[in-house]
């Protein structure tokens, strides 16, 4: 066979070989389960945290090693004795060589050359294979303080030397094995660095400085230029939360911090950042705490909004958030106000307007089942949009200052009549003569009485009239309105309940009661109740109910904004009144002084001429709340 067919046969069996290895071996161009696993990881975090942390560096592909082949020391037909010395010529420089300390270094001149040299001349000699014995028994001394020392140069010649010594010794493998490690140390530490430089941190393809550090912690932890490099690492890490926390991207620092958690906790660079994450943290929290009240305070409620979506992001436990959330959603439905606070605006006369009461937004069942037509159906109502209703009724005093200031001519004073009560009869009667100014017997009315003898109209025109004096947005309740708030929460029939009412409850027709000066009492009202008033009452008298307001039920039936409807079929269900373009008739709602039983449930309602007046009717009004 010729040489050339020998070198064909070579290469067809060294194609075989790779084609075997190809598809038997390990597949290193397809991803991993490892490989994907981490890929996963990447797809569920945003960039900036995908990082492998001390306790998943499994999902990080195993580190390959740059594998070496150390030749030996001296070739095999190095002429050993190219100056003709003999044997204990050698032997003699190889002591004087251990002596100084020339045990393999340098080149020519060490005790190992003189050695192996004398070994060639005189295979049999004793005293040569002593100093054999003794010189591989420092070369393995030597070889494990070098791979203590991470020298990689050293490691290199002494295990070159040790395969000239005992090609045969198996820490020759050992050794080759770790200088495979310290190069593909110092190549990943090296481009570990270079990244670093660069700032390119991270990286989905894991080519990155953090990626490639933690591919060289695999095969070595302890590695000294590891150790910096992992130093530079985490104050590279850390200034980049500290400056994300400044700016108060605390997203950012928390991601940050994860990544320096995940490289090392323990390290007291972790712990510090924390303190100055949560140092800024703090500071921010205080200066929005700050400024989101004062913009609560200001009306401010975009600004405050906005400032509780960045109390949001400082990612504060439920709790602490929830009352900045409360602020916020009372201040945009109350504005500057909070349920039941009671406040009254200035005229621009120079009074103050009516006592007004915050009530709660909320929803209610308005009307009865069990009730007549015009009290059905029972449907539900709710209320989105915060008003403030009048303490009690407005009084004798607070309706004459708007006269006074208007010179407005009420419904009774220009037909010059209004009713009366009759105390010799028990009836009702007309008389000339009465308007505003005059009590139910029609006497000169005390300013603390609820006006009466006032139609739909004068309650209308008062409202008007606050409103143009304080530029707000004063006006009539809607019956809904009323109806919600007498009820205040409860679903019994009456305001009371289902039992006789308590003590000083209101001004009711209580059977108790008896007409001044005679043996009258009420047939039809509230049995085993008296009040002490036979009349209206002056306001403020009796208990409020559960909502801060007087005399909702009793007193003085009251007018509100709707037209009068025979049902609630199409009712509104947002709680505004219901008006009809040119209706004539409007709704009254509440009981009275005078009333039966039944006129008392929270659901009564009756309908009169909007010209209508009447020594049992009387107002309050409504305020809508801006926020």
């Amino acid at each position: 066979m010729s040489i050339k067919e020998v070198i064909m046969a070579l290469i067809w069996l060294a194609l075989v070989g790779l084609l075997y290895v190809l598809k038997t071996g390990p597949n290193y161009f397809q991803p991993t389960e490892s490989d994907l696993m981490m890929e996963q990881a990447i797809d569920d975090e945003p960039p900036e945290t995908q990082v492998v942390t001390k306790n998943q560096n499994n999902s990080l592909p195993e580190t390959i090693r740059t594998r070496v082949e150390i030749p030996g020391w001296l070739p095999e037909d190095l002429n050993f004795n190219e100056e003709d010395l003999t044997t204990d010529d050698l032997i003699t420089l190889a002591q004087l060589a251990i002596d100084n300390d020339h045990v393999f270094f340098p080149e020519r001149e060490n005790a190992l050359f003189y050695v192996m040299s004398a070994k060639n001349a005189d295979h049999n000699s004793p005293q040569i294979d002593q100093l054999i014995q003794d010189l591989h028994t420092r070369l393995d001394q030597a070889a494990t303080q070098a791979i203590a020392d991470y020298d990689v140069e050293k490691l290199t010649a002494l295990t070159a030397r040790l395969k000239s010594l005992a090609p045969e010794d198996e820490k020759i493998a050992e050794y080759s094995d770790q200088i495979s490690t310290l190069i593909t140390l110092q190549q990943l530490t090296r481009e570990a660095n270079e990244l670093l430089i660069n700032n390119d941190l991270y990286a989905f393809n894991h080519e990155d400085a953090i990626h490639k550090f933690q591919q060289a912690q695999q095969l070595d932890v302890d590695y000294p230029p590891l150790i910096e490099l992992e130093n530079q690492l985490l104050a590279t890490i850390s200034q980049q939360a500290i400056r994300a926390a400044e700016e108060g991207d605390f997203d950012v620092a928390q991601a940050q911090l994860r990544i320096l958690g995940g490289l090392n906790s323990d390290h007291p660079m972790y712990t510090k950042t924390i303190q100055q994450v949560d140092n800024q943290k703090q500071q921010r929290f205080n200066y929005l705490d700050r400024q989101f009240y004062l913009a609560i305070q200001a009306l401010q409620l975009n600004r405050a909004e906005k400032l509780l979506n960045e109390l949001s992001q400082l990612k504060l436990e439920a709790d602490l958030l929830q009352p900045y959330q409360q602020q916020l959603k009372q201040a945009q439905t109350y504005g500057a106000y909070a349920i039941f606070d009671v406040f009254s605006d200035n005229l621009t006369q120079g009074d103050q307007g009516p006592a007004m009461v915050v009530m709660p937004v909320g929803s209610f069942f308005m009307g009865r089942a069990d009730g007549p037509k015009y009290q059905k159906p029972a449907h539900w109502v709710n209320f989105e949009n915060a008003f403030a209703v009048s303490q009690h009724e407005i009084t004798v005093d607070e309706f004459a200052v708007f006269v006074n200031d208007s010179g407005y001519k009420t419904t009774a004073e220009q037909l010059n009549r209004s009713v009366i009560y009759n105390p010799r009869t028990g009836r009702f009667k007309n008389k000339y003569g009465i308007n505003w100014r005059h009590d139910y017997l029609g006497k000169r009315a005390d300013g603390n009485l609820p006006v009466i003898h006032v139609s739909w109209h004068d309650a209308q025109a008062y409202t008007d009239w606050l409103a143009e004096q304080t530029d707000e947005s004063y006006r009539l309740l809607s019956e809904s309105e009323f109806e919600y708030v007498l009820k205040a929460g409860s679903q019994e029939p009456f305001p009371w309940g289902v039992n006789p009412p308590p003590e000083n409850y209101g001004n009711l027709s209580g059977s108790k009661d008896r007409l001044r000066g005679s043996r009258v009492r009420w047939r039809e009202g509230v049995n085993q109740y008296g009040d002490g008033y036979w009349g209206p009452a002056p306001v403020k008298q009796f208990s409020p109910n559960v909502f801060g307001l007087y005399d909702l039920s009793g007193n003085v039936m009251e007018w509100v904004a709707d037209c009068w409807h025979d049902s609630y079929f199409r009712a509104p269900e947002d709680g505004i009144a219901w008006i009809n373009k040119g209706c004539e008739k409007r709704v009254i709602r509440g009981g009275h002084w005078a009333s039966a039983l039944q006129e008392y449930h929270s659901s009564h309602r009756k309908q009169s001429d909007d010209d209508f007046t009447d020594p049992r009717v009387g107002f309050r009004v409504a305020k809508s709340l801006k926020p």
